[in-house]
């Protein structure tokens, strides 16, 4: 069986903190599993795909979706989460160079806009619900250039930075990592808006797993939340994780459909 957190590995020490976690949760959970690197540009379904999943990172919207024959394990509680009293979520955060002049979305209507890849909650489906609302009879367009894939949020940011976008979406737990880690590269950005919440990206299994191993790894995370456990959890800007019900996703698909009704069903 295998772990990874290819979509939380947005720098080299936050990779190196999940790769101290995640092994340590499946130690105590009495179970053993490898580390595999799957670094970007390789597709991520080409990981969820897997049939020996035992602790990997998924994009909520595809697990709503069902796309892939998976059952949750756990969600992370991040500090921001916490603090703004909604734990196991976060928001897509629309961010603009810190030269931009914008003031509201509304301001960058007309531009460039960055996005990671359709099948993305956080870079493509929450903004293009968010953007939805603005669409009426006699403004169907939004922007006169799209700029992607560019499947990481990292690259979301390097993007903008260079001034190859005018605006694009972030995950806000990505760029809770960036900021602590790479602040000479965020310093270059600005959060312009933010979404409404949704449920976070979740730990999961195959379904081919022992339902009892994926009992006790739920465990092991569950109680990662001790003073010892400060060492694992706040290089990463945790709190803990939590164990939604499996239908917590589903609002994202919700979203999905709000914005097809408004005839938005891709960005533009």
């Amino acid at each position: 069986m295998i772990v990874n957190a290819r979509m939380y590995s947005v720098t080299p020490a936050a990779a190196e903190g999940w790769k101290r976690l995640l092994p340590e949760a499946v130690r105590r959970a009495g179970l053993t599993a490898e580390i595999v690197d799957y670094p970007a540009p390789a597709r991520l379904e080409g990981l969820w795909a897997r049939s020996d999943l035992l602790a990997v990172f998924m994009c909520g919207w595809p697990f709503a979706q069902r796309r892939f024959p998976v059952r949750p394990v756990a969600a992370p509680v991040t500090e921001e989460a916490a603090r703004e009293g909604i734990p196991g979520h976060y928001r897509t955060l629309f961010m603009v160079p810190t030269s931009s002049t914008a003031r509201c979305l509304e301001e960058t209507f007309g531009g460039r806009l960055a996005y990671t890849n359709p099948e993305s909650h956080s870079g493509y489906n929450a903004v293009r619900y968010h953007l939805s609302a603005y669409i009426n009879e006699t403004r169907k367009t939004l922007y006169r250039t799209l700029v992607g894939p560019l499947i990481t949020p990292r690259r979301v940011v390097e993007t903008l930075a260079a001034g190859e976008a005018d605006v694009g979406p972030l995950d806000s737990y990505a760029w809770s990592l960036l900021c602590r880690y790479e602040p000479e590269l965020t310093c270059h950005v600005r959060i312009l808006t933010r979404s409404v919440p949704a449920p976070m990206p979740l730990l999961v299994a195959s379904d081919t797993v022992n339902p009892q191993a994926i009992a006790a790894l739920q465990t092991a995370l569950l109680t990662l939340n001790t003073e010892r456990d400060a060492t694992l959890l706040r290089p990463l800007g945790l709190r803990g994780f939590i164990t939604p019900s499996a239908d917590a996703w589903q609002v994202v698909c919700d979203r999905e459909e709000i914005a097809f009704s408004r005839g938005y069903a891709t960005l533009r």
